[in-house]
């Protein structure tokens, strides 16, 4: 359930300070909820604990959030919004369509043991209520349709083996990346996640590889 305060209502949003201080102090509170949700799970972590760790008042954290469940929906919709700018930067980095599509499983796979807005998205997204799920965008399609075009420019470019299907190929890859992920993070804290993607793209690679001239 979302929190609302003891004995009063939310303030009224209206504007106040100046914007970049405001979108740093609403920035503030997404990094301690992502800490605090991803250490603690959704259900365990109140407002309070939040508030505590930004050092603000409760009052100020309402003039930006409506609930906890507001505070989530942020958290992961900050997750999601960053894909786009990682899968951008991997792609401008290689040259080869292939090389791009595996490297960019190794930067998921660091932004996933390393960035904790990413660490508490990924809880999040099992234990959050359907009432928050619905306000976030579908889970996987937009890593799918995003590797479904990588690899067939790939193929269009002679980079990738044009026999696959390219729309399987990303639904592959996606699933076995985030149940890669999940299994590493409960053995490892996803400390093996870079051997296990190793052996993956050791099985995979040679099937993806452009086929040798007749």
């Amino acid at each position: 359930m979302s929190e609302a305060p003891v004995g009063a209502a939310a303030p009224s949003r209206r504007a106040r300070g100046r914007g970049s201080d405001s979108a740093a102090t609403r920035q503030l509170i997404i990094d301690v909820a992502a800490r605090e949700f991803s250490e603690r799970g959704y259900a365990a972590t109140s407002l309070s604990d939040i508030v505590a760790g930004t050092g603000m008042t409760k009052g100020a954290l309402y003039w930006h959030f409506a609930s906890k469940e507001s505070v989530a929906v942020a958290v992961v919709r900050q997750m999601f919004d960053t894909w786009p700018a990682l899968l951008g930067g991997v792609l401008s980095a290689h040259d080869d369509a292939l090389d791009a599509l595996v490297a960019v499983t190794y930067v998921a796979g660091e932004q996933f043991a390393q960035d904790p807005v990413t660490r508490a998205s990924k809880r999040l997204m099992s234990e959050l209520p359907a009432t928050a799920m619905a306000q976030l965008p579908q889970p996987y399609v937009g890593w799918q349709q995003a590797l479904t075009k990588l690899i067939a420019d790939g193929q269009e470019r002679g980079q990738i083996n044009a026999a696959v299907d390219a729309a399987s190929v990303a639904q592959v890859i996606v699933g076995s990346f985030f149940g890669m992920q999940q299994v590493s993070q409960e053995l490892s804290a996803r400390r093996d996640l870079p051997g296990r993607l190793d052996g993956f793209w050791a099985l995979v690679l040679p099937q993806l590889r452009p086929a040798p001239p007749a």
